[in-house]
């Protein structure tokens, strides 16, 4: 059995979160719901896995060990955008320091319905949040191209990530705020 653990989100209460939702209503039909978890459980662990699962070669996947670590990240964000209960969206990142500053580290946005211009409004929303918080910056890892053939650098782009590291493996991008 594994230890539930409670979360500490300071940012859920942001009213910004809730104009995402009304932007997000007019592009998916039911019941439309923002979901910040209180407890890290087997329940949200489900949650995760199954849009996970989804977007995410196995490679790429958390234990809920992993998660419940980065759970522990200061100005958490950590949020689901669910359907009539099914996971539709995820977010999850956190602060990190960089350059003397500080900045909002993206470490997980998956999007279930692909090519709708779901992910532009997410990621559109998370760039207003991060600006109002004064985060220096947003960073993250990427690949090349996903399992799904999606050129995700290129998606990044498109709201001002620019490449700032490269492996052969993961590409990092970095979006000055």
């Amino acid at each position: 059995m594994t230890k539930a653990v409670p979360i500490n989100q300071p940012e859920k209460d942001n009213p910004l979160w809730q104009q995402l939702l009304s932007e997000l209503v007019k592009m998916f039909a039911g019941n439309l719901e923002l979901v910040f978890p209180r407890v890290w459980n087997q329940q949200c662990f489900s949650l995760f896995k199954s849009i996970e699962e989804y977007a995410f070669r196995q490679e790429l996947r958390y234990s809920y060990g992993e998660i419940a670590k980065i759970l522990e990240n200061p100005d958490l964000v950590f949020y689901f955008v669910t359907v009539d209960s099914e996971p539709q969206i995820l977010l999850l990142g956190y602060s990190i320091p960089n350059e003397g500053a500080k900045a909002f580290y993206l470490d997980t946005l998956a999007v279930r319905r692909r090519g709708e211009g779901i992910g532009h409004i997410v990621m559109s929303f998370l760039i207003r949040w991060a600006r109002t918080k004064h985060f220096n910056a947003i960073i993250l890892e990427t690949e090349a191209i996903d399992e799904k053939g999606f050129i995700l650098p290129q998606f990044y782009a498109k709201h001002g990530f620019e490449v700032i590291a490269k492996t052969e493996l993961n590409i990092t991008m970095k979006c000055v705020l």
